[in-house]
């Protein structure tokens, strides 16, 4: 069985990237898989493509559509703000049968409903009318009746899966394309809204992991709060933690180190 960890960075490559690429090569030695780091492939600009801001964004798809990767079973791409906690024994490979696999962001529905910025509760909605109407299918909700929201910065395939995202997905750019005329925010043009609606619009067989595979630390504020908070959904069970807090971008790997593994109060760091 031959198993893919990729990951890459497109710009100025800070000391957290370093950080975290380190830090996903050694869990890949760990669960016996192949790791690849690509810095500045610019595959969507050098594929004559271009995107804006969410360009680079596509490189995430690299490994599924590139025949250099073809051989693999299964394929997981990470985020580089993506860390391992430490002592990590689980294998996110073992077990999973299905065409591909994510993890969902269960606060965000509820919370896009307030939040004061771009990807609003309205924005969602509307992008769900123009998915749906486009491709034919209903987009998952919450018992609340809201979009539920995936996160792409985790997504684990398997090699029949990539077979059907090649054989099926919509093209990037008749997505892209179809997104800017429908008058939404840039960022629905970007790599998570289009994943979303390639999979469900293909009817792929989705594994819906859980969510300490994908435990995301991040900044919000909103109507009720209006000032900038960091929201940390880590569990004893955590074993990705995914580090999207405002600033963490400019620490180094043993700031890193302490918010993945350790109570917030022996961070000392916050906002």
């Amino acid at each position: 069985m031959k198993k893919l960890i990729y990951q890459y960075w497109d710009g100025s490559i800070k000391e957290s990237c370093r950080a975290g690429v380190y830090n996903m090569k050694v869990y890949a030695n760990k669960v016996g898989a192949d790791y690849v780091f690509e810095e500045n492939p610019q595959w969507i600009k050098k594929s004559g493509m271009d995107f804006g801001n969410y360009s680079a964004h596509y490189g995430a798809f690299k490994p599924v559509f590139n025949k250099r990767y073809r051989d693999y079973d299964y394929y997981l791409f990470c985020d580089t703000d993506v860390f391992t906690v430490e002592h990590i024994e689980e294998d996110i490979f073992e077990g999973f049968d299905h065409h591909i696999g994510i993890c969902e962001e269960p606060f965000q529905p509820k919370q896009r409903q307030i939040t004061l910025g771009r990807i609003t509760s309205e924005q969602d909605e509307k992008w769900a009318r123009v998915v749906e109407n486009a491709y034919g299918f209903k987009v998952p909700r919450t018992d609340e009746g809201l979009v539920k929201v995936f996160n792409s910065g985790v997504v684990l395939y398997s090699r029949e899966g990539m077979q059907w995202a090649r054989d099926k997905w919509v093209p990037f750019k008749k997505y892209v394309e179809l997104i800017r005329k429908s008058g939404l925010d840039s960022f629905y043009t970007c790599d998570q809204p289009y994943l979303h609606a390639m999979i469900w619009a293909t009817r792929m067989e989705v594994q819906i992991m859980d969510n300490k595979w994908n435990s995301y630390i991040h900044g919000t504020r909103d109507k009720e709060n209006p000032k900038k908070r960091i929201l940390d959904w880590r569990t004893p069970e955590s074993n990705f933690v995914h580090c999207q807090f405002p600033g963490a971008d400019n620490l180094d790997g043993e700031q890193l180190w302490k918010i993945v593994n350790l109570p917030r109060e022996e961070w000392g760091y916050d906002i």
